[in-house]
């Protein structure tokens, strides 16, 4: 007992708290002492255990919430990110290497997401192709197939997102010790047949550390099991035996969640277990505490009391003093772990305890309310994601009480609300060429949005803003059924295009939706406010479409087509005159835009005539898929807003390239032309050739093959022939001793003309030739 008291009191310094209460302690604890002993020991011991194990149920409900929130958290930002374009369908046949720009693009998304939230230890995403690449998150070309059928598994078991504890490695690589927590999503989020996947990693260290909160004793276990009872992660605890009998006893019972007390060894645990709701998955969460330790205090204090209180009031004195240093532990406990001392000890600096704890409790007041705002931050990117996929009729599955709840979820109150939608459209960037790269659609676009959500935010309460990137912005706004917002949206519409004008420097064109009564009816709305923009002016111009006060006649309107510019433009083209056909086809698009000239009717214009174009392509027996590599040029052409682009896109898509392709094919049918003269030259040379006769052979006049002859060997065609014959008769003259006039026939001249002919090319006679070369 001496040496308890000497420890006690060569404890740290206490605070002025333990000082008053040691003092109150002295005066109050003698006789009354054995009464109050009594009490505690039979009735306080009872309804502290009860308290205590409802605290504790309470923290570890709410703790337990807090890691299924974190790993929801984690689900949701990656199936935002999977339905990124960026990560779509384009990647399945992308030259990563080539476009080392994108390629780089791609890098800095995965190092986004892998940093964009502190469970995630690494995000990898394959993509498999002929030649398999992963991104970890560089670039890499996969070459180890046991890697690249690691991922294949991946892609082709389970929902588009679900976790498992595989992770692809190398055949070299050793098994990890622990097994890995992983979060698999398939790309393109939205298809059915996805051909790659994001493989998102989580840091162990860090979901145990999680695990751990949700023992508030030092002492303890937590276990985190699948739903096969396999052990995902723990705390690590060192009652190894103790973790496996709990483990048991949860997994023997039929409740999906309950409290227990379960003994082992003398020691008493209250045991609690639930269920997380995990994407194609339900994960057991088990936490055993004490409560041993937290009653056997105060058992001790209450016997302690009963004996002192029968000693007398000198050994109550002492006894008060040790009973007031037990009750203090607990504060004293509390002190350690707010301290933020690794040693754990407290040090009074002019405040006592509760002063002390009013202050750690302040600033954890501050550091959850720091986190809750963070939380209302990434609020939005959740609700755009949801409006995106509720615009894009993804979630037509849903009935309107599922679609007004999930709205619910994320702040938004929609009973007795309407919706308007209004369509944001940019034109005339083609213009911005000095402040604007070429690509920079998306950033343009992003500065666009901003300026909507500020001017949305000073006139609505409840709205949203969607970027589909593409230089055109989608703006939800939802208001009460018995308030007219018709003239506030015409005042925002003015207002955002000043503002465009201002700050971007381009056209807008913006079309108001009518009210839309339910959620279910949004996607259908959106497709009609597409349509309507498609009624706009093709000019580079602000304009306001209400579909409201929409003129019934809208689109029933006879449109002139310019069939005599569209021949003329075929004609130019067939006889390869660049100039003229572009000329014409920047008459037929001027054409086209007079009258109402809507983007629509021009739009339908110009796809006819690619149609025509590309019918005379094939008439003249070019193919289309190899003039234009593959691509898809209606496609692209109904994807063009602004007349400039759209009449470049002609010239440098359509009319070059037919125009080069033809010139190309021309320059070799007239080499093939000479070449088939210049052989018959070859093979009857003796005979008696003409021009005229070697013109019939290949199919032309004699005017068109002597200019092609002329052009393509450098020489005319009667010298050509001339210089054959020569060289032939040179030879014979050489290496036989025939007559001059056998000679003079053999390669095709009458003697006389022939020795005529021959001293002209050689400057000798064919005699004299011959007895030079003898000599």
């Amino acid at each position: 007992m001496l040496k308890r008291v000497q420890k006690y009191a060569m404890a740290g310094k206490k605070g002025t708290f333990y000082w008053k209460s040691l003092i109150w302690f002295l005066f109050t604890t003698s006789i009354p002492g054995l009464i109050i002993g009594g009490c505690i020991y039979w009735f306080a011991v009872g309804s502290i255990e009860k308290g205590v194990s409802e605290l504790h149920q309470k923290q570890i409900a709410e703790r337990a919430q807090n890691i299924d929130d974190q790993m929801s958290s984690v689900e949701l930002d990656i199936s935002h990110w999977a339905f990124n374009p960026r990560f779509g369908s384009n990647l399945k046949d992308f030259n990563f290497v080539y476009y080392f720009k994108e390629t780089w693009d791609v890098t800095k998304t995965l190092f986004m997401l892998q940093g964009s939230h502190p469970l995630i230890e690494e995000v990898q995403l394959f993509i498999d192709r002929d030649k398999p690449v992963l991104f970890k998150p560089e670039y890499y070309e996969l070459k180890d197939n046991a890697l690249v059928s690691g991922f294949e598994r991946l892609i082709e078991e389970g929902r588009n997102i679900y976790w498992t504890n595989r992770l692809p490695a190398p055949a070299s690589a050793t098994p990890p010790v622990n097994a890995p927590i992983v979060l698999i999503h398939k790309i393109p989020g939205d298809s059915t047949a996805p051909f790659g996947v994001i493989v998102v990693s989580l840091k162990r260290d860090k979901v145990m550390n999680l695990l751990k909160t949700m023992t508030p004793y030092n002492e303890g276990l937590t276990l985190l099991l699948d739903k096969e009872g396999r052990v995902i992660v723990s705390d690590d605890s060192d009652e190894k035996a103790i973790s496996g009998a709990i483990k048991s006893e949860v997994m023997r019972r039929n409740e999906p969640a309950g409290t227990f007390l379960f003994t082992s060894d003398g020691v008493t645990y209250s045991v609690s277990y639930g269920t997380m709701k995990r994407i194609s998955s339900d994960w057991t969460y088990i936490s055993a505490a004490p409560m041993t330790s937290i009653t056997s205090p105060v058992v001790a204090v209450s016997n302690m009391i009963i004996t002192i209180s029968a000693s007398g009031v000198l050994l109550a004195l002492l006894l008060s003093w040790l009973a007031s240093r037990r009750v203090y532990s607990p504060v004293e406990r509390l002190m350690k772990r707010l301290s933020g001392d690794k040693t754990g000890a407290f040090h009074p600096q002019a405040v006592d305890e509760f002063q002390f704890l009013e202050r750690q409790w302040n600033h954890l007041t501050n550091e959850s309310l720091s986190l809750r705002n963070r939380l209302d931050e990434q609020r939005s990117h959740v609700r755009a994601g949801f409006l995106l996929q509720l615009l894009q009729g993804h979630l037509n599955s849903y009935s309107e009480h599922d679609l007004k709840e999930r709205v619910k979820l994320y702040g938004w109150n929609v009973d007795d609300h309407v919706f308007h939608i209004v369509h944001i459209q940019l034109t005339g960037y083609d213009v911005l060429t000095e402040r604007f790269a070429h690509g920079d659609e998306s950033l343009v676009t992003f500065a666009a949005s901003n300026i909507i959500e500020e001017l949305s935010a000073e006139r609505f309460e409840q709205f949203s803003v969607v970027n589909f990137h593409d230089l055109t912005v989608g703006l939800l706004v939802m208001s009460p059924s018995d308030t007219p917002v018709s003239e506030r949206l015409h005042a925002l519409g003015e207002e955002i295009t000043k503002a465009v004008n201002r700050i971007i420097k381009m056209q807008v064109t913006i079309t108001i939706s009518g009210k839309i009564g339910g959620i279910r009816h949004v996607p259908d709305m959106f497709i009609e406010v597409e349509r309507a923009t498609g009624y706009r002016k093709f000019v580079n111009q602000n304009q306001l479409i209400d579909m409201e006060h929409l003129p019934t006649d809208s689109g029933t309107d006879e449109i002139g087509y310019p069939f005599a510019l569209e021949r003329d433009v075929i004609h130019a083209m067939r006889n390869g005159n660049r100039e003229e056909a572009e000329r014409l086809i920047t008459l037929f698009l001027e054409e086209s835009r007079s009258g109402r000239g809507t983007e629509i009717h021009v739009q339908q214009s110009m796809l006819q005539l690619l149609g025509s174009i590309q019918h005379a392509i094939l008439q003249s027996g070019t193919s289309t898929r190899h003039l234009f590599h593959g691509e898809n040029m209606f496609a692209q052409l109904s994807q063009i807003r602004e007349p400039d682009k759209m009449l470049h896109w002609m010239k440098e898509k359509v009319v070059v390239p037919f125009i080069e392709e033809r010139d190309a094919k021309a320059n070799s049918q007239m080499k093939r032309m000479v070449e088939n003269t210049v052989d018959y030259i070859h093979a009857h040379y003796a005979e008696d050739i003409s021009l005229d006769g070697c013109a019939d052979l290949v199919g032309t006049s004699p005017y068109t093959l002597s200019k092609l002859f002329k052009q393509v060997t450098g020489v005319n065609f009667i010298d050509y022939v001339t210089e054959l014959r020569i060289a032939q008769a040179k030879k014979l003259l050489c290496e036989t001793d025939r007559k001059i006039n056998d000679i003079a026939l053999q390669v095709g001249y009458q003697q006389r003309y022939f020795n005529r002919i021959f001293k002209k090319q050689v400057g000798v006679t064919p005699g004299q030739y011959r007895e030079q070369a003898e000599a």
